[in-house]
C-alpha cells in the first residue's frame, strides 16, 4: 500500500472486526459462570476454578503480548493476525466437548495467546497503514470496539446462558468466519521489519534499546497500568457496591455496566477530536480528572442513578486510556519495533486488569468500599494534577505531526 491513508473502507471495517474479537472473549463467558460452576460443582474450588473461566485470559494476555510484539515485527502483522484468528476459533471452542473443568481452563490458555496475537497485530497494523489525523481517527475506532463489544458479548452471554451453558463456548468460531475477510482485504505494510529468524545478539539488543525511547516507555506502560486497575474497579467491586448500597438485584446492575460500556463507547469514537484541541499528555490529564471525579461522585451517595453517573464518568474518561496510549506509542517509535512497543501497552493493559481486585483487596478490607472508591478517586485527582504540571511545562513546545514531535 503506498498510500496508507487512502486504506479501503473494507480493510478498515475487516480490522475493526477482528478488534472486537478480544471484548468477546470475556464478556460473553461470565453470564455463565454459575452454571459452569454448579455443572463442575464435585470439583473441589469449584468456584474459585469457575472464575479463572474469566479471568486467567488476562493473565495470559499479559504474558504472551510481549512475545507476540516480536513475532509482529519478525514476521509480518498479518501472518500473526491470521494464525491468531485460527487459534481463537478453535482453541476456547473446543470447551463445548470437554467434561473437565481443568481442559475447560486449558482452553483459556489457547484463548489468551490468540486475544495477545488479534491486539497486538492489529493495533500495529492501523499505526503502519495510517498517520496524522486519520490515524488517530482510526484508533478512536479501535478503542470503540472494546466496549461496544463488551455490551454486546454481555447481553449474547446472558441469552445464551438461558439454553444451555456449553454454547457460549461455540460463538469463538466466529473468528474463523472473519478469518477469509483478513485474507482478502489485509495487506501487509510496507515496512522495516527483521528478517532474521534468530534470536538478537548482545550487541544487537542494545541497538534495540538504544532506538527505543525507554523512559517514556515505562511512563506510558505504568500509566496504563494503573489506569487499567481503576478501570475495572468498575467491572469487579461496583456490581457489589450497587446491590449493597442501592439494593438493585442482578439486572439493575447489569444496565448500569452496560450504560458504562456505551458511553465509554462512544466517547472513544471522538478521540481524534480530542487530539486535535489536547497533546496526549494532556489528554492523559483530563482522563484522570475524570476518574477522580466519577469515583468520588459514586463514593459519597446511595442513589442509584448518581452512581451510575459517577462511574459513567469515570468509566468514559480512563477508556481513552487505550486509544490515546497506542496513538502516543505509535507516533515515538519507529516502525521496525513499533510492533514489540505497542504489545507493551497490551501487558500492562491486562495485567492492571487482572490485577485489580487483588490490588483494591487491602483498601476495602480496611475502609469499606466506598471509601475505598474515594480514596481511588483521590488518587485520580493526584495523578491529574502530575500530568497537568508535564503538560503546561511542554506547553511552549509546538505540536508537529512527526513520529518524534515533542507534544506527542
Amino acid at each position: 500500500m503506498t498510500n496508507r491513508d487512502a486504506t479501503p473502507w473494507a480493510t478498515i471495517a475487516t480490522l475493526l472486526l477482528a478488534a472486537t474479537l478480544p471484548a468477546l472473549s470475556g464478556g460473553i463467558v461470565n453470564p455463565v459462570l454459575p452454571a459452569i460452576e454448579a455443572a463442575f460443582s464435585s470439583v473441589s474450588n469449584a468456584g474459585v476454578l469457575a472464575q479463572l473461566v474469566s479471568t486467567l485470559t488476562g493473565l495470559i494476555i499479559a504474558i504472551f503480548a510481549p512475545i507476540i510484539g516480536v513475532l509482529v515485527d519478525r514476521y509480518g502483522r498479518k501472518r500473526v493476525l491470521i494464525v491468531s484468528m485460527i487459534i481463537y476459533g478453535i482453541g476456547p471452542s473446543s470447551a463445548y466437548f470437554l467434561d473437565s473443568l481443568y481442559l475447560i481452563l486449558g482452553t483459556r490458555v489457547f484463548l489468551g495467546i490468540a486475544v495477545a496475537g488479534i491486539m497486538v497485530s492489529v493495533t500495529t497494523l492501523i499505526a503502519d497503514y495510517f498517520s496524522g489525523k486519520r490515524r488517530e481517527t482510526v484508533m478512536g475506532w479501535q478503542g470503540a470496539m472494546m466496549p461496544f463489544g463488551a455490551a454486546v458479548a454481555m447481553v449474547a452471554g446472558g441469552v445464551l446462558a438461558d439454553f444451555n451453558w456449553r454454547i457460549v463456548f461455540l460463538t469463538y468460531l466466529v473468528a474463523l468466519l472473519m478469518l477469509p475477510l483478513v485474507v482478502r482485504f489485509v495487506d501487509e505494510p510496507e515496512v522495516d521489519t527483521a528478517s532474521d529468524s534468530s534470536l538478537p545478539s548482545v550487541a544487537e539488543l542494545r541497538e534495540i534499546l538504544a532506538e527505543l525511547p525507554l523512559a517514556f516507555l515505562t511512563g506510558v506502560y505504568l500509566t496504563m497500568f494503573i489506569g487499567m486497575i481503576g478501570y475495572n474497579q468498575i467491572n469487579v467491586e461496583i456490581p457489589f457496591y450497587l446491590q449493597t448500597v442501592t439494593s438493585v438485584g442482578g439486572t439493575m446492575t447489569g444496565i448500569a455496566i452496560a450504560i458504562v460500556s456505551v458511553v465509554a463507547g462512544l466517547v472513544s469514537l471522538n478521540f481524534d477530536r480530542l487530539r486535535e484541541r489536547f497533546s496526549p499528555i494532556g489528554i492523559i490529564a483530563g482522563i484522570f480528572a475524570a476518574a477522580g471525579i466519577g469515583f468520588v461522585v459514586a463514593s459519597v451517595t446511595e442513589s442509584y442513578w448518581i452512581i451510575v453517573v459517577g462511574i459513567v464518568i469515570a468509566g468514559a474518561g480512563l477508556i481513552l486510556l487505550t486509544p490515546t496510549i497506542n496513538y502516543w506509542v505509535a507516533a515515538r517509535v519507529t516502525e521496525r519495533y513499533r510492533g514489540r512497543a505497542l504489545s507493551g501497552v497490551t501487558t500492562t493493559q491486562f495485567l492492571g486488569m487482572f490485577v485489580s481486585p487483588i490490588a483494591a483487596e487491602p483498601l476495602i478490607s480496611r475502609l469499606g468500599t466506598g471509601q475505598a472508591l474515594l480514596a481511588i478517586g483521590v488518587l485520580g485527582f493526584a495523578l491529574m494534577a502530575l500530568f497537568a504540571f508535564v503538560a503546561l511545562r511542554r506547553r511552549a513546545t509546538p505540536d508537529a505531526p512527526s513520529a518524534t514531535q515533542p507534544n506527542d
